[in-house]
């Protein structure tokens, strides 16, 4: 029997590495400060730690944020153009500004084919990426799965670009493994979160906004499409040039649809103050946020117990062998709090905001397009079992958690996690 197992794992891992990899030519660095909506990208290989002598994988669930995408929808652009319109007629176009409409048009025409708020090519290859590489790292695991008959649980929310991550990652999975089962799709209203903001997190937020680095910043982008008199008349400058840096940002992760990527109109030192800007939002909304608060991340509560509850299913005797769970930076985020994720604890005092010189939050390492977390339950012929993490599939520990002494440190007993995550 296990010469068998060791064979179909054999088998698993050389049919995954077959599947031809990607040509997407996804930016996943941090050098262009594309902030949360940094692509994640579809490498060849991913990382896993061995579990300790005599303990093999049981069982396997994750939640992650959907693939890179399309925007959401038109009101930016829309809001962009009217600006750009009022200054073409004014005759206060830059040369480089004359180019912005034809710019923004062309990036409709194929956000439009792709459909507002659907993943672009990048966005499919990054999820059939990782159910391609959980395959080939978990061959063991998902060979006797498909010989038992266990069956797979894919789950999203109710929005359509986690549906189409969910099919790729099945479709990475299915073309690695043929013969898995699935249960039946659901939706899950808790992979829904809305903004967690307190009163003190959102004078946070206004607070950094107003800072004269970032004021400088939204200038330098508004500058290089309009003559400084038009500049000086426009009502709200931050939020006209968010309106140009998020293009820039989703242009990241779309171009393997369009050649337009905004990357003219947005000089690196201006991205860079509007990265932490975004971030400043998102740290306060679904983040660690204020001091002695948990406003901003305790709407994940119900998914942490979710993956308790799967877990103590799966040890029970349950038949679902992994759960995969498709989601939003608005869930991915939090859950990274609660779950104790590294770079994800250090709240920010009411008095100092957040800045990147004083909390090593990250939008493109927390909330990144395709982010994920994974748990993974390991048991032994004794029935004890150990749970290892990894984050955007590498292995991670925990903040302030205290490991089993087995396994280097990366794995966990059920009863710590539950006193330390609870």
């Amino acid at each position: 029997m296990r010469t068998r197992r060791r064979l179909l794992a054999l088998t698993v891992a050389m049919t995954a590495l077959a599947v031809p990899l990607s040509s997407a030519r996804a930016d996943v660095s941090n050098a262009k400060f594309y902030a949360n909506q940094t692509p994640y990208g579809n490498p060849a290989s991913s990382q896993v730690k061995a579990a300790p002598s005599g303990y093999d994988l049981f069982f396997l669930e994750t939640v992650g944020r959907h693939g890179s995408r399309s925007m959401t929808n038109t009101d930016g652009e829309k809001r962009a153009l009217a600006i750009w319109t009022t200054a073409s007629r004014r005759g206060l176009l830059t040369t480089r500004g004359r180019q912005f409409a034809a710019d923004l048009r062309s990036f409709q025409a194929a956000e439009k084919k792709l459909g507002y708020g659907h993943l672009s090519s990048i966005g499919k290859d990054e999820w059939q990426g990782i159910g391609r590489r959980t395959a080939t790292v978990a061959g063991d695991f998902f060979a006797e799965v498909a010989r038992s008959g266990d069956k797979v649980a894919m789950t999203t929310s109710p929005i359509y670009r986690t549906k189409q991550s969910a099919h790729y990652m099945e479709v990475g999975l299915s073309r690695a493994v043929p013969g898995l089962r699935y249960a039946a799709r659901t939706t899950d209203d808790d992979l829904l979160i809305e903004d967690g903001s307190s009163r003190k997190g959102r004078a946070a937020i206004a607070a950094v906004e107003r800072r004269s680095s970032v004021r400088t910043a939204a200038k330098d982008v508004l500058l290089r499409m309009y003559r400084p008199s038009y500049v000086a008349s426009i009502k709200d400058p931050l939020q006209a040039a968010l309106d140009v840096y998020l293009l820039y940002c989703i242009g990241a992760g779309m171009r393997d649809d369009t050649d337009v990527t905004f990357a003219d109109y947005v000089p690196l030192s201006a991205a860079a103050k509007l990265a932490e800007v975004k971030d400043a939002h998102n740290f306060y909304r679904y983040g660690p946020g204020v001091s002695g608060e948990r406003s901003s991340y305790k709407a994940a509560d119900p998914i942490l117990d979710d993956f308790f509850a799967r877990l103590d299913r799966r040890t029970r005797g349950g038949h679902t062998a992994a759960v995969f769970r498709h989601a939003h930076g608005e869930v991915t985020m939090p859950f990274a709090v609660l779950s104790r994720m590294p770079r994800s604890q250090k709240q920010a005092s009411s008095g100092s905001p957040f800045t990147y010189g004083s909390n090593p939050w990250r939008g493109y390492v927390v909330g990144r397009m395709g982010g994920n977390t994974e748990w993974a339950a390991y048991k032994n012929a004794g029935g004890s079992v150990l749970v290892t993490f990894r984050y955007n599939e590498q292995p991670v520990t925990l903040t302030s958690c205290t490991p089993s002494g087995a396994g280097g440190g990366y794995f966990y007993r059920v009863s710590q996690l539950k006193k330390c995550l609870g």
